[in-house]
């Protein structure tokens, strides 16, 4: 698939994430799922790894320098929006774990790139 379609379905997702995050606190559903808050802001950000590289022109470890330092601050920026939103908070943790998921998706998308 073109890189071009990836950079909309990229667009896309990250309007998405932070949609998400504006949500009051109280407007979530009581779910179990969100005790595992972590885990989700990993898969939640191993999705944009991937997607990320997918939308570079050539895929290659040279893009990781690109791809991981824009996934991070894109976290760390949802993480600062959600401290103004009621019922919402930021946590370091939140962003360690949006900064594993960057990091393994982006370098899944390389790895498999070779084959």
């Amino acid at each position: 698939m073109n890189y071009k379609y990836f950079r909309i379905y990229l667009l896309v997702y990250m309007i998405i994430i932070l949609s998400l995050s504006s949500l009051p606190g109280e407007s979530l559903p009581k779910s179990m799922l969100l005790n595992f808050d972590k885990l989700i802001h990993l898969i939640e950000y191993f999705i944009l790894g991937i997607l990320l590289m997918k939308s570079m022109k050539s895929i290659s470890a040279k893009m990781l320098i690109l791809v991981i330092p824009f996934g991070i601050f894109f976290g760390i920026m949802d993480e600062y929006l959600q401290s103004f939103i009621s019922g919402r908070f930021s946590s370091i943790w939140d962003v360690l774990a949006d900064t594993l998921g960057i990091i393994i998706g982006s370098l899944l998308v390389i790895g498999n790139s070779k084959k």
